[in-house]
């Protein structure tokens, strides 16, 4: 005869058990303030009330600075009297949210599956 404690044990071993979900893909349906991302053929909806979404996606900021001389042609020709040139100069450039409806993203849960964090763009 099993002991109590051993059938217990085996009982919770037995149980089921919710499998955490981990990451996943998750299919955006809309952008803007009321982006909305959802989850397993939409059963779980993911917007700004449960979810947080990577800088990269929202907006991506570059810098750049160039410099450059040379002799300015038209035609093979010379351009002028003053056709040697030098320009220099820095700035940053913007690039538009990168997301679009109908991309799929990769979706990571919190500890508790409480909140999701949409970390990229999968293609």
């Amino acid at each position: 005869m099993e002991e109590w404690h051993v059938d217990l044990a085996q009982q919770f071993k037995d149980r089921d058990n919710p499998r955490p979900m981990g990451a996943m893909l998750g299919l955006v349906v809309a952008v803007g303030d009321n982006w909305l991302v959802t989850l397993k053929d939409g059963a779980f909806k993911v917007d700004k009330s449960n979810g947080y979404i990577c800088n990269q996606i929202l907006r991506h900021e570059a810098d750049y600075s160039y410099e450059h001389s040379g002799t300015t042609t038209v035609g093979g020709c010379l351009g002028g009297p003053n056709t040697n040139y030098s320009a220099k100069g820095n700035g940053k450039i913007h690039i538009k949210p990168l997301w679009q409806v109908g991309d799929h993203v990769l979706v990571v849960p919190d500890m508790r599956e409480q909140h999701f964090f949409i970390v990229d763009i999968v293609r």
